[in-house]
């Protein structure tokens, strides 16, 4: 897969419309797996570097993203966040599994956050989507000697790239090490919606008694057919009058 430089390397600006940044799924999963402690003051730092632009030279690849921030002293930080990616045959396995159910299709080809598709990799595969916390690795230049979580620079590539990945899903399959799977073509040969009945119409009166024909029993020395026929003739006459 190739990597993906973001925005051509230009600073990134989170959009500023709650308090949480990465409103879908797999945007959520992303930032909360490389900031674990996001009510931190460190975290709310981070959130407003991502939204002040301060994220710049984005490349996401399989298994890495990477970036530079420059922090609120105006020093430059290289950051990367890092997990080891879905493994090929579980991705290949998943998007198997997906295959002719839309919304499983959707997110296997990037272009929607499907939870369905998490689920189905983790139940049938065995494979996690979105990596656990523990398992990413956080680096920056930056002197913060908090021992664990994840500092501010940290926290705001992750936020700008999380909102990135709610624009652009595709970006969280590239992370995690999973090319992007086109949904199926429609298939030719498969019938179109049917089209909406036309208004039904009312059969003329005596049309059952023709087609079931001659009953062979007579009734005031005429067939039981042609007396009934004439007493639904008239049964219509009446309900004409009245309508």
């Amino acid at each position: 897969m190739t990597p993906r430089v973001l925005a051509d390397g230009a600073p990134l600006v989170a959009a500023d419309h709650a308090e949480r940044i990465g409103a879908g799924p797999w945007a959520r999963w992303l930032s909360s797996a490389a900031v674990p402690d996001e009510s931190t003051h460190r975290a709310e730092r981070g959130r407003r570097l991502a939204r002040a632009g301060a994220v710049s030279g984005v490349t996401v690849s399989p298994g890495s993203i990477t970036a530079r921030v420059t922090g609120s002293t105006g020093n430059e930080y290289d950051v990367s966040i890092t997990a080891v990616p879905v493994g090929e045959a579980a991705w290949q396995a998943t998007a198997r599994a997906a295959r002719g159910r839309a919304a499983l299709e959707e997110g296997a080809a990037g272009t929607a956050q499907s939870v369905h598709l998490a689920h189905l990799m983790e139940t049938r595969v065995g494979a996690r989507f979105a990596p656990a916390s523990r398992d990413v690795r956080r680096r920056c230049t930056c002197p913060d000697t908090e021992p664990v979580g994840a500092c501010k620079h940290v926290a705001a590539v992750a936020f700008a790239v999380a909102d990135a990945v709610d624009r652009e899903p595709a970006l969280f399959l590239l992370w995690r090490g999973c090319p992007p799977v086109a949904p199926r073509p429609a298939d030719p040969w498969r019938a179109g919606a049917l089209p909406d009945p036309r208004p039904t119409r009312a059969l003329p009166p005596g049309a059952v008694l023709r087609r079931l024909g001659r009953s062979g029993i007579r009734a005031g020395g005429v067939d039981l057919a042609d007396a009934l026929e004439a007493a639904y003739e008239a049964f219509a006459a009446t309900r004409r009058q009245t309508a």
